[in-house]
């Protein structure tokens, strides 16, 4: 990008030649900028962090929302190489202010000329309203690319139902709580907690977080796009430059490794790390999955792993593996054609001799298995996290000397953690070259086995692959659990294309859905304990019918006429709930309803109803029925309270957690 700098001093013919071929942050300290050509630009991504300075180390001013108007100003390099814009905006009460925002959540406009035969072609395909608009956006930067809608004929509804069956897809432990499940089975409200699922990292993911990864509209842009590129092998368009750029900043950049025969030692692999490394600030927005498994992931801006997309798309150097699939691996039970056992009839061929590099051997596996090189890439780095993780470090206990770089059969079993399983999965004997006791045989085994089961089975791009809403075995034999994994291997493929290799005719499936939503699913973003029940419910002096459980709403309570008022009694299930409508309250003659509310940290209100009926003949107060015992904390369990003829005693029932095996 050419800029206009001012000349200082001596330096005029140095500052000349690199305001033309670099940009203003690149200059030696001496050579400041000392003007920049502004430009309109929108703030793309929900709550994006503007800071004080260029990185995430600088503290944060505020916060703007997708879609606010800024003036980019000037940019500078941060200290991890990232490039940071500093922006001009109108802030509260009306004043302009100044910050710096990562150059990943700056839209700069994109001119569209009307496109009579593109409209057509869009129409053609059946693509809604909906996904027009970024689609034109994306012809207008890439006029070549070929956007084919791939009509599911499945309603939206039934398919955010099925990926929301517990388990089918997860989170990290770490993320805000909108983005976690609380259906049955999925959160514990006795405890407030979140059971988790293929170990402790990994907890249900919620319906709103489901639908938001699962809605297409969300990842139209020039990157996350690219979790819809077809992922046949392609000699023509994919290369060893392309690949060794994808690369860059991982343990696989310029490394060798020994082919051909076996070893059983760690040798050939450039990772003896046990966890992978989650790898540069990642995202300026809300939380995500970890690094790898056991990773619990930080609050700070430098180490939490997190990831978002399209509206928040990162630069490559931010990009991190958002998550391993250790604990969300691929399962190899269900699985459709193709097999993954050991009498399977997918065969690897042979590893050659000598020493090869990673990209080398990368490509040679996508030729072998028919599946784009790139595809490739970005699942092992998916997979592995940026420095490596334990899968392929080849010096992992019980099984040292195997290799497993696509975690292939990685996921907990009563007697094994999901790496484990992977690597005894790689230590048998049978198909996809197995065992893979070299990084070459598990690199080019592994593609076979995906290239098998995906690719040539219809779950030919990584939506699909994540999502499978194509086929016979819908909604099953998916990939991962990682209901993050689509966008960020799409993204970290994108990576791979030169803008040269951008302006071939790529081709993208993208899937469209029966009834879907008028406008695309949003991100939910609201954090705080979703906790809304009531540990306890009483009515000093009278029973209630029926006897109190924390998911009943409504009850009813009969009084002799003489009655006038009634002292209502509630604890919250979880201490940091409040809990609204108690103490006395005036009867009015006939029916009485009297509401007890119930507001989680987050801010959800549940309401719980008490009938009350003022009738002659009805009970009077009776010393010592249906209070709550001294012993009811805000925790929500009561003890039991003694009770008169009137009144049989009762357990104030908080109800049972999942026990997840």
């Amino acid at each position: 990008m050419r800029k206009k700098y001012m000349k200082r001093g001596a330096a005029l013919a140095l500052g000349l030649f690199l305001a033309v071929n670099q940009p203003a942050a690149a200059f030696l300290p001496a050579m400041e900028a000392a003007a920049y050509t502004e430009r309109t630009a929108s703030i793309n991504g929900t709550n994006v962090n503007v800071r004080s300075g260029p990185g995430t180390t600088n503290s944060v001013i505020t916060r703007l929302t997708k879609g606010a108007a800024v003036t980019v100003i000037g940019e500078q390099t941060a200290s991890d190489g990232a490039l940071w814009y500093q922006i001009r905006f109108t802030g509260s009460g009306g004043a302009q202010t100044t910050g710096y925002v990562s150059s990943a959540y700056i839209k700069f406009p994109v001119s569209y000329t009307s496109d009579a035969d593109f409209e057509a072609y869009l129409t053609a395909q059946g693509f809604p309203e909906s996904y027009k608009d970024s689609l034109r956006a994306l012809h207008a930067q890439y006029p070549n690319w070929v956007f084919t809608a791939q009509q599911t004929g499945l309603n939206w509804d039934d398919v955010i139902y099925n990926e929301s069956i517990v388990g089918t897809n997860l989170v990290s432990s770490q993320s805000i709580s909108s983005w976690k499940s609380t259906a049955a089975g999925a959160y514990d409200w006795n405890t407030s907690t979140w059971p988790g699922f293929d170990g402790s990292s990994w907890v249900a993911a919620s319906q709103e977080i489901i639908s938001y990864y699962m809605d297409p509209r969300n990842f139209l842009d020039e990157h996350y796009v690219f979790q819809f590129l077809l992922q046949s092998y392609d000699g023509s368009v994919q290369n060893i430059e392309g690949l060794q750029t994808m690369l860059k900043g991982t343990f696989m950049e310029g490394g060798t490794v020994q082919t051909g025969g076996s070893t059983s030692s760690g040798e050939g692999s450039s990772s003896s790390g046990e966890t992978a490394s989650g790898g540069g600030p990642g995202s300026e927005m809300g939380p995500g999955g970890t690094g790898s498994t056991g990773s619990s992931g930080s609050s700070s801006d430098s180490t939490e792993v997190r990831f978002e997309s399209p509206s928040v798309a990162m630069s490559r150097n931010q990009t991190a593996t958002v998550a391993s699939s250790y604990g969300p691996g691929m399962d190899l039970g269900g699985s459709g054609s193709g097999s993954s056992s050991s009498s399977g009839s997918g065969s690897a061929a042979a590893p050659s001799s000598g020493t090869s590099s990673y990209a080398e051997i990368i490509m040679k596996a996508g030729e072998q298995s028919g599946v784009n090189p790139y595809v490739l890439a970005a699942m092992i780095i998916q997979e592995n996290g940026i420095n490596g993780s334990s899968s392929i470090s080849g010096t992992r206990a019980p099984y040292e000397g195997y290799y497993n770089f696509y975690n292939i059969g990685a996921y907990a079993t009563g007697s094994m953690d999901a790496v484990t399983r992977g690597l005894w999965y790689a230590s048998q004997s049978g198909s996809y070259g197995r065992p893979w006791n070299t990084v070459e045989k598990a690199i080019l085994g592994g593609a076979e086995y995906y290239g098998t089961n995906f690719v040539k089975a219809g779950q030919d791009t990584f939506y699909l692959k994540k999502f499978n809403v194509q086929g016979s075995n819908l909604y099953k034999h998916q990939y991962m659990t990682n209901i993050q994994a689509a966008a960020s291997e799409g993204y970290e493929m994108s990576t791979a294309y030169s803008d040269e290799m951008k302006k071939l005719p790529l081709q993208f499936k993208i899937p469209v859905y029966n009834n879907m939503p008028a406008t695309p699913c949003t991100k939910p973003a609201v954090d705080g304990s979703p906790n809304n029940k009531l540990g306890g419910l009483a009515v000093d002096g009278f029973a209630l019918t029926p006897t109190f459980n924390m998911d009943t709403a409504s009850y009813d309570l009969i009084v002799d006429h003489s009655v006038t008022s009634v002292t209502v009694q509630a604890s919250a299930l979880d201490s940091k709930a409040s809990v609204s409508g108690t103490g006395t309250v005036d009867l009015q003659s006939g029916i009485n309803e009297i509401k007890v509310n119930v507001k989680a940290e987050n801010g959800a209100v549940r309401e719980y109803v008490i009938h009350v009926v003022r009738q002659a003949g009805g009970p009077t107060y009776t010393q010592g029925t249906g209070g709550l015992t001294s012993g009811t904390s805000a925790t929500g369990r009561a003890s039991e309270s003694s009770g008169s003829s009137q009144s049989s005693s009762q357990d104030l029932y908080t109800g049972p957690g999942m026990e997840i095996q």
